[in-house]
């Protein structure tokens, strides 16, 4: 008889190393905990162990009896590993999976996978009732929303399960479970952050909090695995949440995972009212098309640390493409109001939409060159599983293979009309701009010296910098965490972030800074080869043959 239940999350990374925290999978382990079943869980992130030792030391010492896990497609390789060690353990151990990696494409996963049950869509409701169904031998086709292998040895879907509509009724993520104490540790770590937002002056907690799931919105570029109907929670859940990781963890900084926070001024205000009083700071991702002045001083003076706007592209033709529903217009008037009521504000431009050109290209790298002010990361759009790009690269032979172009981890296609051979020298000036980051300007160093401390057993440095863009002074103390030949700040001001030279800022020798410069420039020419996906396919295949 069924009784033990045993969740994996897939090694995404080596120990004490950044990975984003498996909220999903949380989710579904706290509604399994909630309606009685054993559970047990291992973080294969938090342990140095060989995979199959972790999972046969947990199979045998718990009689595990199913092993149950989930991933994001492109952690296709890492899920791959878990199913195929527990089969190599026990071949008779039922094998659940959820996720996108699933719900985008059930077909390849069950037929590519050694799967026994997968979990299509929200997996909460879903796995507890197939739970039930192995516990007691019940039959497996009458649940709704997972597909598996039937006796005939095809693949069986059944129907669609509806959307959870009430997600109040289910618990918060299993955060102990799941080692979450380790995993904010990891979370500050120096040597994992783009930019320094905040000094050993100012230690922060983050974590992130889904107040709602889905999207009203169809871009093409974006896929909703949770479904296409847009849902929130109750604002008295959310801050029942946020006081929960306060009081037993220190959380202080928040960042709102959501695809879209709200559409709903009224909750907007009423969020912004109560989230005052508890002293947190907290990221939010926003439409440029539903902003106007008293929301944005609200969120201001309720703790926002910035917006993340969906910008994307400055040119309609290709915002229209996109289906972004959105305007140049609009994106210019959403930066000036932010700039007025003084909120800072990161976005994206994403190049390669299947509607782009040169000239559209050169008309969004132009925005960004001539508004330095602004916090804009610039990177090309990826066709990700089930995704409107991803059907479109499909039904015109631009992805041959989509199971090594998933195990790839989605390389970048020419989806554009450009020709092929401009496309990938596009790719090559605007990935090489990235890397050094040409959008970011360089702020003044005005003193550093070694402080009579470490952090992790490092040196840490207290230096003073001026930002290009308020001009006001910023005192900083940190330990050197760039490889670059420039490290990041935050302007503690107005919170643009600039750059400082990080030999002079770190004390380091000629030598060093010569070093990195080699290393950019190999790297440079590593995404490059990256870029170009057949080049590197017949890279790897004569490394293969010899």
């Amino acid at each position: 008889m069924i009784k033990n239940f045993l969740f994996v999350v897939p090694r995404y990374a080596k120990v004490n190393e950044y990975y984003p925290f498996p909220y999903g999978l949380g989710y579904v382990i706290a509604n399994m905990k909630k309606n009685g079943f054993n559970v047990l869980i291992v973080n294969l992130c938090h342990h140095e162990e060989p995979i199959e030792v972790l999972l046969s030391e947990a199979i045998k010492k718990h009689d595990i009896h199913v092993v149950c896990s989930g991933a994001m497609s492109i952690h296709w390789n890492e899920l791959e590993e878990v199913l195929t060690t527990v089969k190599k353990i026990n071949h008779d151990i039922i094998t659940v999976v959820g996720g996108a990696i699933v719900t985008s494409d059930p077909l390849l996963a069950l037929e590519n996978l050694q799967i026994d049950f997968g979990i299509i869509g929200e997996g909460e409701e879903t796995i507890v009732e197939l739970a039930d169904a192995l516990c007691n031998n019940k039959d497996t086709k009458m649940i709704r929303g997972i597909g598996f292998l039937d006796d005939n040895k095809e693949i069986f879907l059944t129907g669609p399960r509806p959307p959870i509509k009430d997600l109040d009724s289910l618990p918060f993520p299993d955060y102990d479970g799941l080692g979450f104490d380790t995993w904010l540790k990891i979370n500050s770590q120096a040597q994992k952050i783009n930019w320094l937002e905040y000094d050993l002056h100012h230690p922060q907690k983050q974590v992130d909090i889904f107040a709602s799931r889905s999207c009203p919105y169809r871009c093409t570029f974006c896929y909703h695995p949770l479904g296409n109907k847009y849902r929130q929670r109750s604002l008295d859940s959310v801050f029942k949440e946020i006081e929960y990781l306060r009081d037993k963890y220190g959380v202080t900084l928040i960042n709102f995972q959501d695809e879209l926070f709200s559409v709903n001024k009224e909750r907007v205000y009423d969020f912004t009212s109560r989230i005052k009083k508890y002293d947190i700071e907290y990221f939010i991702q926003w439409r440029v098309d539903n902003i106007d002045e008293g929301m944005l001083q609200a969120l201001k003076d309720s703790g926002v640390r910035y917006l993340e706007l969906g910008v994307e592209s400055m040119s309609d033709v290709v915002l229209k493409s996109m289906k972004k529903g959105t305007t140049k217009q609009q994106i210019e008037q959403a930066y000036t109001l932010c700039e007025k009521i003084g909120v800072r504000v990161i976005s994206n431009i994403i190049i390669g939409d299947v509607a782009e050109t040169e000239d559209t290209i050169k008309e969004s790298l132009d925005w960004v060159k001539d508004h330095p002010q602004h916090d804009i990361n610039i990177g090309f759009i990826l066709a990700i599983p089930d995704s409107e790009l991803w059907r479109y690269a499909l039904s015109k032979g631009l992805i041959k293979d989509k199971l090594e172009f998933i195990k790839n981890r989605f390389p970048v296609i020419n989806l554009t009309s450009i020709d092929d051979k401009r496309f990938l020298e596009i790719k090559h000036d605007v990935m090489a701009s990235a890397l050094k980051k040409e959008n970011i300007v360089y702020g003044q160093l005005l003193s550093t010296k070694k402080a009579n401390k470490f952090y992790q057993d490092k040196q840490v440095y207290d230096f003073t910098a001026k930002c290009p863009v308020c001009s006001k002074l910023s005192d900083y103390s940190y330990i050197k965490y760039s490889d670059h030949l420039f490290s990041i700040v935050v302007c503690k001001h107005c919170l643009k972030r600039f750059k400082v030279p990080t030999r002079e800022t770190f004390e380091e020798s000629f030598f060093t800074e010569l070093k990195k410069v080699i290393l950019l420039n190999i790297k440079i020419v590593y995404i490059s080869l990256l870029i170009d996906n057949s080049y590197l396919l017949r890279l790897r295949n004569l490394f293969r043959r010899t």
